[in-house]
This record gives C-alpha cells, structure tokens and sequence, in this order.
C-alpha cells in the first residue's frame, strides 16, 4: 500500500505541484520583468523632462508611451482618452455630434477609412482613402490624437475647415458643418419586388431593427432580398454575428481564434432562417470592413448569398474595450476571425463571387440613376427567381 501512495504521489500529485511551481515562477517573472519597464519608462520621462529643450507636460509623455506600446501591436489597438471615451460610448449607441467619418492614423496624416451615408462628410463630397493632412491650416502632424478627435467632433466649434490630398496627387480643402449624426443603422426600401436593406453599421440597435425589416419583408410579396454592405466600416462584432444567424440554420458563422482560451470559439446559429431562404445577393467593396466582412463571409460561403462588388478591406479582428477608471480606456486587438470555410480576412479580405469595379466619378451614372452593383443584384435575384419557378 506504500508503494502505492508513492506511486501515485509521482504520477498524479507531483505534476500538479510542479505545473503550480512553474506558474509561480512565471508570474514572478512577469512581475520583475514589468517592474523594470515601469522604472525605465520613469526613468526616461523624468530624462525628458529635465533635459528636453522645451517644456512638456509629462502626461503628453504618458500617453505618447502607451500610444507607443498600442501601435507596435497593430493599427487597430488604441489608446482612447477620457474625454473621448464618452463620444465612443455614444458612437456605440447611436448618436454622436461631428462630421460623419472613421479615421486611422497613417504616416503622412489621416486616413479617412469610411464615410457614413448622408452625414455632413458624404455631403460635402469627402471619400473614404482621402487623406486629411491640416484640420483649420493646421498640419495634422502636429497635432495630438486628442487634438485631432476635438477639432472633428464635439469638443470645437460647428464647423471645421480640413485640408485634403486625394489619389496623392489632388489637394482640396472642404468646410464641413458638423451636425447631431443619428446613426441609422438599418435602412430598408422597397425597389418593385426586391427588398433593399443598408446596414451602415452595427451598434447595438443593429440586430432589434434587422428584425423589424424582415418583418416587414415577410409582410409583402418580396421576391428577393439585397443586403447592401458597402462602406460599412463595422462595429459590434456580437451584433453582425446575430445578423447572420438570423439568416442561417445550423450553420457555422466565425471562428474566433486567441491565445486566451476563453476567447477561442466557434459560433454556431441557431435553427431557422427567418427570410425561409427568400434568394439573397450581398453588396460589398474596399471600404466593407470587419463584422461587415464577417457577415458578407458567413452568408457567401454558406451559399445563403450571391456576392457582388469588390474584395473588400480586410479587417479580420476583434477589439475589446478595456476601461482604465478615470483615465479613458484601451482598445486592444484580442482575437481574429475566421470565415465559415477557415479562411483568413486579416489583411485578405473577402472576395465576390460576382466581382464589378464602381464607376469612377467622371462616368455618367446607370439607367434610373441606380448603380452598377445594384443594378446587378436585382437581375440576379430575377433571374434567380425565374428558374425557381422554372424547375430549370
């Protein structure tokens, strides 16, 4: 019986005891190790501080260092200030006061990655890829990130003046009065037989009004339906996956891939499809990003939709808001997503099944005033529509 107790002690206690040892040691580890960047970081700001040959406000160089850290990591992880954390909160929800775009920082100013459909940017004929180098005469370069989001949104005045270089080699300079932008998140109209719906973005009202719209397609005689995803530059990752599960029946969405267990999974919808597999088309283009792409992947490659447009931004990842009390909030890449099929979208993006370039802004417009992609899809879903009664 001895002989037995040691036997197990060796086979099953002492692993246990060992593993514990070495997580102790790792976390004594990690801990000596993020006290020595703690000194060094004090230690170069106090430096800077006495030496440098201009005043600086040692905060600048607090967040100037945790901006540092955040974009060694990658372009999407960020630093968001306490006195922005409100606006982004209210982005969220739906409502915010400001211009109407999503910006990036980029090595020669900022880069507008998308436009919101009729707010006071897409008025005054702002584009996404359109590079903001001055805000009010002033280089963008030497403003602070909390500078810039002042001048753009609520913190300034009602209207601001923004230098712009377009395709590298056309300067404007445009004066945009800022307005209350409710963000519509779900648009729905009714061309003929065909049910057009806009997702411009996922907030959390996303999914509440995504069933509102079927409901009323389920309530006309609708013989096919376009989800129209262009320019949509995301939001609520949770959101864009509901919308795909209303859609899909035992059918795999995402999977989301972390080096935290708890963050790896693979979402799964539900049974049912609440459109009963009415024929579906999908518009996307460069500036379709992140649950957008994951919709558009999740639809195509379960054969619920027909793709058309261009590849989109490729935006693959999932960013989680981690507040700091009193101090704002980080936004840190904690995952990346993959499509039903296992493919990548970080940096690939999604590709069409049905691939047409938008017309450049020197072409006449399509018959009826209607764009190509549009103009496509609705054929499609006829043509659909006619071999289903068919049989052929």
């Amino acid at each position: 019986m001895r002989d037995f107790h040691k036997a197990f002690y060796l086979a099953f206690v002492l692993p246990v005891l060992l593993s514990s040892c070495k997580k102790e040691q790792r976390d004594l580890e990690f801990s000596i190790d993020l006290l020595n960047t703690s000194d060094l970081i004090k230690e170069i700001i106090e430096e800077i501080q006495l030496n440098y040959a201009d005043n600086i406000v040692r905060e600048k160089l607090e967040i100037g260092a945790i901006n540092g850290m955040l974009q060694v990591l990658d372009e999407h992880s960020q630093y968001i200030p306490n006195e922005e954390f409100n606006a982004y909160n209210q982005t969220a929800h739906g409502m915010f006061l400001g211009i109407g775009i999503e910006i990036k920082q980029a090595s020669d100013g900022i880069e507008i990655c998308s436009v919101i459909d009729e707010s006071p940017a897409a008025t005054a004929g702002i584009k996404p890829f359109d590079l903001i180098t001055q805000i009010d005469g002033k280089s963008v370069l030497k403003m602070s990130p909390k500078q810039i989001a002042s001048k753009l949104g609520a913190d300034s005045g009602l209207k601001v003046k923004l230098t712009l270089l377009r395709n590298k080699n056309e300067t404007l300079e445009i004066t945009v009065q800022k307005s209350v932008i409710q963000l519509c998140s779900v648009k729905t109209e009714f061309i003929d037989d065909i049910a057009v719906i806009k997702i411009n973005y996922f907030n959390d009202g996303t999914l509440l009004a995504m069933s509102q719209a079927i409901k009323k397609i389920n309530a006309k005689k609708t013989t096919g339906v376009i989800i129209d995803l262009r320019n949509n530059p995301g939001g609520i990752l949770d959101q864009a996956i509901g919308v795909a599960d209303l859609f899909l029946s035992n059918k795999k969405i995402v999977e989301l891939k972390s080096r935290n267990v708890e963050e790896s999974k693979i979402v799964v919808s539900d049974k049912g499809d609440l459109l009963n597999n009415l024929p579906m088309a999908v518009l996307i283009n460069s500036s379709t990003a992140s649950g957008a792409e994951l919709l558009a992947a999740a639809l195509g490659e379960n054969k619920r939709a027909v793709l058309i447009g261009e590849k989109t931004y490729g935006k693959g990842s999932m960013q989680t808001v981690i507040p700091i009390p009193g101090r704002g909030a980080i936004k840190l890449t904690t995952a990346y997503f993959l499509s039903p099929n296992g493919n990548a979208i970080n940096h690939r993006g999604v590709t069409p099944d049905i691939e047409i370039t938008p017309p450049k802004p020197t072409e006449k417009p399509e018959q009826n005033g209607k764009d190509p992609m549009l103009l496509r899809a609705m054929d499609l879903l006829h043509g659909l529509m006619a071999i289903d009664k068919t049989g052929k």
